[in-house]
C-alpha cells in the first residue's frame, strides 16, 4: 500500500499548522478568549500559553488517536472491528492489506483533523484581535465546522464504498 501521498499531505498539514501556532502566539493576548456560547459571546478564558498548549495538544492527539487505532487494527481480535463483509476482508490471508488501508484512510483523516484544529485556532485567534470584541466568528465556525462535517462525511463514504465491494 502507497502511503507517501497522505504521509506527505500529513507532513505539509503539520508544518503549516505548526508555523500559524508559532506565528500567531503573539497576536494572542496574555488572556485568551476560548471558549464560546452559541452566540460567540466567549464564556471561557485561558492563559495565552495553556491555550496554544491545548492546541498543540490537540492538534497532535486527535490525529496520533485515529492513526494509531488504524496502524493497530492487525492486532485486534475481528469481532471488534465493524467493516461491511467483515469476513471476506478480514480472512487471515487478506488482514495485512485490509490493515494497510485502513492505515491509508486513517493518514488522510489525520490531515483533515490537523486542518480542523488549525481552523479552530485560526477562529480563536481573530476573536481575540483588538477591535474584534473578543466574539467568535458565526460564520468562521460554521464554515470550519461544516468542513470538517463534510470532509469526515466524504471520508466515510469513500471508506465504506471500498469495504462493501467485495472484488
Amino acid at each position: 500500500m502507497k502511503l507517501i501521498a497522505p504521509l506527505t499531505a500529513l507532513a505539509i498539514c503539520y508544518i503549516l499548522f505548526f508555523a500559524y501556532v508559532a506565528s500567531s502566539y503573539g497576536e494572542l493576548p496574555a488572556r485568551v478568549a476560548s471558549h464560546f456560547d452559541i452566540l460567540g459571546r466567549p464564556n471561557g478564558w485561558m492563559s495565552r500559553e495553556t491555550c496554544v498548549g491545548f492546541t498543540v495538544g490537540l492538534g497532535i492527539f486527535m490525529p496520533a488517536l485515529v492513526v494509531g487505532a488504524m496502524a493497530g487494527a492487525d492486532r485486534i481480535p475481528v469481532s471488534f472491528i465493524n467493516l461491511p463483509h467483515r469476513d471476506y476482508w478480514l480472512a487471515p490471508e487478506r488482514r495485512r492489506e485490509t490493515s494497510s488501508l485502513l492505515l491509508l484512510y486513517a493518514l488522510w483523516f489525520a490531515c483533515l483533523n490537523v486542518l480542523f484544529v488549525t481552523g479552530l485556532h485560526g477562529l480563536i485567534v481573530q476573536a481575540n484581535l483588538p477591535g474584534q470584541g473578543q466574539h467568535l466568528s458565526g460564520i468562521g465556525i460554521t464554515l470550519v465546522a461544516g468542513g470538517f462535517l463534510a470532509g469526515t462525511g466524504v471520508w466515510g463514504a469513500l471508506l465504506l464504498r471500498h469495504f462493501s465491494r467485495i472484488p
